[in-house]
């Protein structure tokens, strides 16, 4: 939960000293620097301040201080004001400072002003960016401002914040400096990544950039060089090899042979291509993450596991020696296991087959649900049920694929509940039920239905098992190993309800619905 951290600053008073070139990393104590002022001019509570991160989970650009103004009920009208800075042309004439929005749900903005008279908030008349908005979460962007309109004025550098009810605005290593014959881009990100491609964008004015990409690690003049950029702060970099992890750098060439620094590495992976060849069977037996599948932690970060038995030994895999395992030993955190990226094109029925098991401690269960989607970008969706009771054995699924795509995931959700641990193995996804051919429906007979205790079936054709499934896709009575053209089912330990029967024959079989009295 998170607290509004209440406090007053006043307007602090200092001696206006002039000062040329400087670095501002906010890491002398949890105060505002000598020479900075702050005018609380807006909800009277919370303004701008420093705080040390180095007991948070977050992290500072540089350090572990930052200045950074958190929300208040009440809109702000509040400045951090630099130094009084002497403009010097090749010495100080260019403005740098890091800056984040910590929360995407309540991103924060300030405005960056400029005075040339005193630090009064009335002496900001210059604005020289209305809204730096950095893209909210956890990282810092660089932002960065030509002075050299100010050469030999005296100036003052104002963060200017009026939000109201957002979240918080950090600010880091504010430097003056001079300004480099050849601009830097900023902010390089890779904005898009297909198996074969990435869309890569930068921050600058537009001009002319290079870009070179390649393995983590290559060194400048060893990757590959993208196609000059002219006039624009993108590319697409295509060719690339699925699977992979690489880097890029990019630098701007203002011509006559001056070029800015290379700024980078920012790395990126091309995801897997999708899988064609089917079924998909997966035990888990490398005893490691399987190659094209992924952890996506919703909660916490805490990942699945491989592991040859449960956190008391109760369970083991059901084949070979390794299954999957999500356990802590608190609760509440939660992750996906994602498959690898299927074609389901061609599918007209697909199914998703599994193993679970989730045993208890002292009354707590972990618990598992299962979810879809049709392509990375799209948001998953749940099918079957919240796989929430006790099961001390190897219980099977079997559920429908809906909306088969080229692009497809299915995901094993795991929720952490201080339990035993949740396990799963064994997964099978096929396009189809398995082929009817030789198994025809018309040559199949079945009653009584609806049914009290026994249940006959018979087929023109050896029966060698039948399965019966509730209507969320548990298995709840078997029968393997027959022998013969009939079979008779004991449901008397069955629930009302519907039922879904698979009859096989070999590993050709048909569906039927049957109704429990």
């Amino acid at each position: 939960m998170m607290k509004k951290i209440l406090f007053l600053m006043s307007f602090m008073v200092l001696p206006m000293l002039s000062q040329a070139q400087f670095l501002e990393d906010f890491e002398g104590g949890e105060t505002i620097p000598a020479g900075w002022s702050v005018i609380d001019g807006g909800d009277a509570s919370n303004t701008w301040d420093v705080i040390d991160l180095s007991a948070s989970e977050l992290t500072a650009h540089s350090g572990t201080n930052i200045a950074y103004i958190i929300y208040g009920s009440t809109p702000h009208d509040d400045y951090l004001i630099s130094p009084q800075v002497t403009v010097t042309a090749g010495v100080s004439d260019f403005l740098i400072f890091w800056a984040r929005s910590r929360d995407p749900l309540y991103p924060e903005s300030i405005s960056v002003k400029l005075s040339t008279s005193g630090n009064s908030a009335s002496d900001f008349t210059v604005t020289l960016d209305a809204n730096v908005a950095p893209a909210s979460g956890p990282d810092f962007y660089k932002y960065q401002y030509d002075l050299t309109d100010y050469v030999g004025e005296t100036i003052y550098i104002g963060f200017h914040s009026t939000t109201n009810d957002m979240f918080a605005f950090d600010l880091d290593d504010v430097q003056v400096t001079f300004i480099p014959s050849c601009l830097e881009p900023a902010n390089p990100v890779v904005d898009a990544v297909t198996t074969t491609t990435a869309d890569l964008s930068w921050t600058s004015d537009v001009g002319d950039f290079e870009v070179e990409y390649g393995a983590p690690g290559f060194s400048i003049g060893s990757g590959t060089s993208a196609p000059a950029i002219i006039g624009a702060v993108s590319t697409t970099l295509t060719g690339l090899t699925p699977n992979t992890p690489y880097e890029y750098y990019v630098r701007k060439d203002c011509g006559n042979s001056d070029y800015s620094v290379w700024v980078g590495p920012i790395a990126f992976n091309t995801p897997c291509e999708a899988n064609t060849a089917f079924p998909v069977e997966e035990g888990f037996e490398s005893g490691v993450l399987p190659v094209c599948w992924s952890n996506e932690t919703v909660v916490g970060s805490t990942v699945w596991t491989f592991v040859s038995q449960n956190g008391n030994g109760t369970i083991t895999p059901r084949t070979g020696n390794t299954m999957a395992e999500f356990r802590t030993s608190t609760t509440g955190a939660k992750t996906k296991l994602v498959s690898q990226p299927l074609d389901l094109s061609s599918a007209t029925n697909p199914e998703l087959e599994f193993y679970y098991a989730n045993v208890n401690w002292v009354g707590d269960i972990d618990e598992l649900r299962v979810f879809y989607k049709t392509d990375a970008s799209q948001p998953w969706v749940q099918i079957g049920t919240d796989y929430l009771a006790e099961q001390t054995q190897w219980t099977n699924v079997t559920l429908t694929l809906p909306n088969p795509s080229a692009t497809y995931y299915v995901a094993f959700e795991g929720t952490s509940n201080w339990a035993r641990g949740l396990n799963v193995d064994d997964v099978t996804i096929r396009l189809a039920p398995l082929s009817v051919e030789d198994f025809s429906i018309t040559e199949l007979s079945y009653y009584p239905n609806p049914v009290k205790n026994t249940f006959y079936i018979s087929h023109s054709s050896q029966i060698t098992s039948v399965e019966v499934y509730d209507l969320l896709g548990k298995k709840v009575l078997e029968n393997n190993n027959h022998q013969g053209t009939s079979i008779q089912l004991d449901m008397s330990g069955v629930a009302t309800g519907s039922y879904i029967a698979k009859i096989y024959s070999g590993n050709n079989f048909q569906t039927i619905k049957i109704q429990k009295q």
